[in-house]
């Protein structure tokens, strides 16, 4: 197969003879597409701006116009409009389009009468769009002239478009149904990867193309397996067609809000362009050692243990992005050493965690703290998973962002959320089941008045007075599985500290929220047992890891909730601020309370 020709034309210098084969449809762009590219070509072309791709093959004395049609024919209304309003001294289009199946629509742009619009839709559509060109520079008023010089000077200056020639043996329509009906267009990555595999630039990579060609899949590859994917990044992987994008956006500094589409692929031409400019005889080789040089930079941080989940936590977390992160590890023009780019990622570590000075004073509810437990949280799996059996596990940042994470009260003591006849239903069943587990003589009692009640709104769900029943029942088994100290204990909000909490999918949370521990612990024993995700931490807290041996199995108190305080704080101790002494005093009280 032939190579691909690519590079940037000036509008101005678009010539020759354009031809739409039979599977083009005709001209469609309304008065928005129109206005956008206008406002776009004026807003940005005092500076260099390039258009979106022309998709062309060469047929010898014309171009088969593959993509861009919509595109050309605006700018070919434009250039009839300056001359026909200029009087001639503005110039028209230098190139012309032909159609294979319409060809009085070929007729119909060299002269275009509005009194024929209704004649067919390609009329219409054409005197549509020239109208909405008249308009938008009338609106100008005095301005006008001025306008239409610039747009002119614009043309043959400032502004581009991406040509992408295909190599004459490519198959037009199979490439015209990928980018238009299967609406895959061509990326950034495409574009800068022709930039080194075209035919013109082989002496330029000395030989080098293939072993290139493998190294960019290779790249994809690497970059497509999930654990590297969602180390790199909090994005879905079906907002990058291909993932190398990723790494090319990260270089080129595409900001997400960036409204230009190939911001990426006109980075690259013009660093090769400067490069050349200065002299350098393998721009190309260069350009592209900096393109893997940088790869193998992320991969060494994936494949380092360390940097796997200090990194991975900060992007997962989203104090950093990538682009923060690699940033830090430029530090300008000459990349930190090792121990100096860990010191920096370990600092911002305590940075994200600084507003935890006093962990005893979080809470849960405010959204200041809810965020704060939930990175504090976040912080303790990963750490957790960095320092278990010796380096060998890892945490799994693509099952982590595969969930909704939310905070889930370790021991709930109300009943918010059980508004319906179902909801109590279920409460029931499963708390029926926690009180048998007590094997006492008053739990057994209390489980089969909760079976009666279940039983009854099993066979009546539409039974009444459901709830004059259900809350004595509620608040006599909460009081059962608590342990007795905390119903003696009148602080309203020790159950919404930190020592009561524990990070659970939003999926899972909704039909957990209202359990006590032992219930709980009993829906996520069986959520672990069908493959779901549930965080180290979180089935550690579940499981009594953290718990002194002389706890009650089925409840979670307050030895509990000090032993796990005790534990976050022994886990995070690297990177939590160190606490002065009003702070230290405080911490201490509430992590007893």
């Amino acid at each position: 197969m032939g190579q691909i020709r690519l590079e940037t034309r000036l509008v101005g210098d678009i010539k020759g003879r354009f031809f739409l084969p039979a599977y083009q449809r005709g001209y469609r762009w309304g008065l928005e597409e129109v206005r956008l590219l206008l406002d776009d070509i004026f807003t940005n072309a005092s500076r260099a701006y390039c258009l979106q791709p022309v998709v062309v093959k060469n047929l010898g004395d014309r171009y088969e116009l593959i993509d861009g049609q919509q595109r050309l024919t605006t700018i070919y209304l434009i250039y009839a409009y300056l001359h026909r309003t200029s009087g001639g001294f503005l110039p028209g289009a230098k190139f012309s389009l032909e159609y294979d199946t319409r060809e009085k629509s070929a007729e119909f742009l060299k002269n275009i009468d509005p009194q024929m619009a209704d004649d067919n839709i390609d009329f219409f559509f054409i005197s549509q769009a020239y109208r909405f060109i008249e308009e938008y520079f009338e609106e100008k008023g005095d301005k006008k002239q001025s306008f239409l010089t610039d747009i002119n000077k614009f043309f043959d200056q400032t502004v581009s478009v991406i040509w992408y020639e295909v190599p004459d043996d490519a198959s037009g329509i199979d490439l015209f149904e990928r980018l238009n009906i299967g609406k895959i267009p061509l990326t950034s990555s495409e574009l800068v990867k022709a930039l080194f595999l075209r035919e013109d630039a082989a002496g330029e990579m000395s030989g080098r193309q293939e072993e290139i060609a493998l190294q960019w899949d290779n790249m994809e590859r690497d970059l497509s397996d999930p654990s590297v994917w969602a180390f790199l990044t909090n994005a879905k992987a079906e907002d990058y067609p291909t993932r190398i994008d990723l790494l090319l956006d990260l270089m080129a500094d595409k900001k997400r809000d960036t409204r230009e589409k190939y911001h990426t692929f006109f980075y690259f031409d013009k660093e090769i362009t400067r490069r050349r400019l200065e002299g350098q005889p393998q721009a190309l080789d260069f350009t592209w050692k900096d393109i893997y040089h940088t790869f193998l930079t992320l991969k060494e941080w994936h494949n380092d243990h360390d940097f796997y989940h200090k990194i991975g936590y900060l992007i997962s977390s989203g104090f950093m992005s990538l682009r923060d992160v690699y940033e830090l590890w430029k530090d300008g023009d000459t990349p930190r050493r090792k121990d100096e780019f860990t010191s920096e990622v370990d600092n911002a570590i305590r940075r994200s965690i600084a507003s935890c000075a006093d962990l005893g004073s979080l809470r849960y509810g405010p959204a200041k703290d809810n965020a704060a437990i939930e990175r504090l949280l976040l912080l303790m799996n990963v750490e957790t998973e960095r320092k278990m059996d010796a380096g060998r596990r890892r945490f799994p940042f693509d099952k982590h962002k595969e969930g909704d994470w939310s905070l889930e009260h370790i021991h709930a003591r109300h009943s918010e959320g059980l508004a319906t006849n179902e909801k109590r239903r279920v409460w029931l069943r499963d708390h029926a089941e926690s009180l048998r587990n007590l094997a006492s003589p008053e739990g057994n009692e209390l489980a089969a008045l909760l079976d009666n009640l279940a039983e009854n709104i099993e066979h009546n769900p539409e039974i009444r007075q459901v709830k004059e029943q259900f809350e004595p029942l509620r608040e006599r088994t909460v009081k059962m599985l608590s342990d007795p100290a905390d119903n003696d204990n009148n602080e309203e909000d020790y159950p919404h500290r930190l020592g009561n909490m524990a990070l659970i999918d939003r999926r899972d949370n909704t039909a957990l929220s209202n359990y006590v521990f032992d219930a709980k612990r009993d829906k996520i024993i069986n959520l672990d047992r069908d493959g779901r995700y549930i965080p180290v931490c979180t089935k550690m807290v579940f499981f009594k890891y953290y718990s002194s041996g002389d706890t009650h199995l089925h409840f979670w108190g307050d030895k509990d909730r000090k032993s796990y305080f005790s534990a976050i704080e022994e886990i995070l101790a690297d990177y939590l601020p160190a606490p002065t002494e009003d702070t230290t005093d405080n911490t201490a009280d509430n992590a007893t309370a």
